[in-house]
């Protein structure tokens, strides 16, 4: 029997304004190089988890390109792979559309792999989790849920709607939504591990309460009721709620050690590669403190910005603190500072472009300014 599988829970509000568009937040472009979901993936395939599901809310297609047969991940086919996970009969009613009615839809998945424990966890919370040592916390507590919390002292300005749990003697006692009330916060990261069967049990009686309850709605009325094992997790995390911490938590990267923190030899993060030749730097090229992807051409300034693949900055532009998504064009004199630009994007007119360094100007996927 397996011990444990995965699922990648893409159910959320997230919403990350025009990047979300056409697209959910789990393939937004990371780094110039990586999606969102990259990192959960990775975690579920250095945890040694090779059978993962992916529940899809909507906006499917960027998701299913990137995904691809799964294999960029590092899973072992044979024991399962990446299973996409669609709820097509509610696609198109948000109130029905949620994690509960997902995993009801496609249960052959969980019945199928016959494993002992499901974790489950987000795509939206970067961390760079060890599930086994949460399956670990959770054989030992002898409970039949474990709920994995970080505690977070600037829960007044991130994390804003993510639940926060009251913690005592390693259980959950119980569970409320973070208003931004006080700093110091004991934040779930979204993440839990089940008995199989104790889940099985946990879907019908989400049905029985409330047609509309999710799996967090589920497991706040269970509290008063059940012992949830809580496992502390220390390690880095950045909750992607919003367009402003996309931006603030991707810029954090091009400090080393938040990227030491998470890109360690001995945890890769994998994702899906692209054949694409090296960069072009030309004679008035000056590139300072920044990641470049494969492909781009640059002959201005980039700093302190994220370059994606098969970019091209023109002779003489400036780009500061923004970043740039794949196949997006700056043209020559052009200046950008604070800037988001959207696959394919052209900034060809408007050539002074200024946002707020907490608030980004945003170019849509495909416009010409």
């Amino acid at each position: 029997m397996v011990k444990a599988i995965g699922v990648v829970n893409l159910h959320s509000d997230v919403d990350f304004v025009g990047l979300t568009e056409r697209r959910p937040a789990a393939s937004v472009s990371f780094l110039g190089r990586y999606a969102l979901i990259d990192f959960v993936l990775s975690n579920m395939s250095n945890s040694t988890i090779d059978a993962v599901g992916v529940l899809i809310q909507k906006k499917p297609r960027s998701l299913l390109k990137h995904l691809g047969n799964g294999n960029s991940w590092n899973f072992n086919s044979k024991a399962g792979g990446v299973s996409l996970l669609y709820n097509e009969k509610y696609a198109n009613n948000p109130n029905y559309n949620h994690d509960i009615n997902n995993l009801i839809e496609n249960i052959a998945f969980l019945e199928s792999n016959k494993a002992d424990y499901v974790v489950v966890a987000p795509a939206h919370i970067i961390t760079t989790m060890n599930y086994n040592d949460a399956i670990e916390s959770h054989e030992k507590s002898g409970a039949e849920i474990t709920m994995v919390y970080k505690k977070v002292h600037d829960a007044n300005e991130a994390y804003i709607g993510c639940d926060c749990l009251t913690v005592k003697n390693k259980t959950v006692t119980a569970i409320e939504k973070n208003r931004g009330s006080r700093k110091d916060c004991s934040i779930s990261m979204e993440t839990y591990v089940f008995n199989t069967k104790t889940l099985l049990k946990v879907m019908k009686q989400a049905q029985k309460i409330s047609s509309f309850f999710s799996l967090r709605d589920v497991l706040a009325y269970l509290c008063d009721e059940k012992q949830i094992n809580a496992y502390e997790y220390k390690g880095y995390a950045r909750c992607m709620d919003s367009l402003e911490h996309y931006y603030q938590y991707s810029l954090e990267f091009l400090d080393l050690d938040v990227s030491s923190a998470v890109f360690k030899s001995n945890w890769p993060i994998y994702t899906n590669t692209n054949d694409t030749p090296p960069t072009k730097y030309l004679s008035e090229s000056e590139v300072v403190s920044s990641f470049v992807a494969n492909g781009a051409m640059i002959n201005g300034t980039v700093e302190n910005s994220i370059i994606g693949r098969d970019v091209t900055i023109g002779t003489g532009a400036v780009v500061k603190n923004s970043i740039l998504f794949s196949g997006s064009v700056v043209s020559p004199g052009a200046h950008l500072e604070n800037v988001i630009m959207d696959k394919h994007s052209k900034v060809k007119r408007q050539l002074d472009l200024k946002g707020d360094s907490k608030t980004p100007l945003y170019i849509k996927e495909g416009d010409v300014v």
